[in-house]
């Protein structure tokens, strides 16, 4: 029992780094986006990877991009960059094992998903279904293995002082 829940947290931490590492490029990315012509920089992108540039969707995002001001576009490349090191503190504390972390990416996953149900309602889709349900698993789980460590713990306390 005690290595399927290590294998858990060892799953849970892997996808918290994942997603720091993810979250990290996209931050500098935004980042490298200021004073340049972002739309152009973006452009050259889907460019490089070989991406139909006049595809809808890639039309949407360059306009959309043309739009954004430094200001707000340093706002998004150090936010993510915030997010991305949270992702980092929780990945690492999972994988060491940590009961902070747990602690810790129950309460930031919880704390994500109000808006991930927001944004559900509002804008639906099959992936933010899929996220916000292993989200939803994810903090199940880890109130459960809280739960399970407190009890073990209350347990041997009372075995070794009785």
């Amino acid at each position: 029992m005690a290595s399927e829940t290590h294998r858990g947290l060892q799953l849970i931490g892997a996808m918290k780094l994942l997603k720091a590492l993810s979250l990290f490029v996209v931050g500098v990315g935004l980042l490298s986006f200021l004073h340049r012509d972002a739309a152009h920089a973006l452009r050259h992108w889907i460019e490089f990877f070989r991406l139909d540039v006049h595809a809808r969707l890639f039309e949407e995002l360059l306009a959309k991009v043309a739009g954004i001001k430094h200001q707000t576009m340093r706002r998004l490349g150090v936010g993510t960059l915030f997010y991305s090191s949270v992702f980092t503190v929780e990945g690492v504390g999972l994988l060491r094992g940590k009961t902070w972390a747990e602690y810790m990416t129950a309460a930031v996953t919880i704390s994500f998903l109000p808006i991930e149900t927001y944004e559900l309602i509002v804008h639906p889709s099959a992936m933010k279904v899929l996220l916000t349900l292993i989200n939803v698993a994810v903090v199940v789980y880890l109130v459960l293995e809280i739960r399970r460590r407190r009890t073990n713990e209350q347990l041997r306390a009372e075995t070794s002082s009785g």
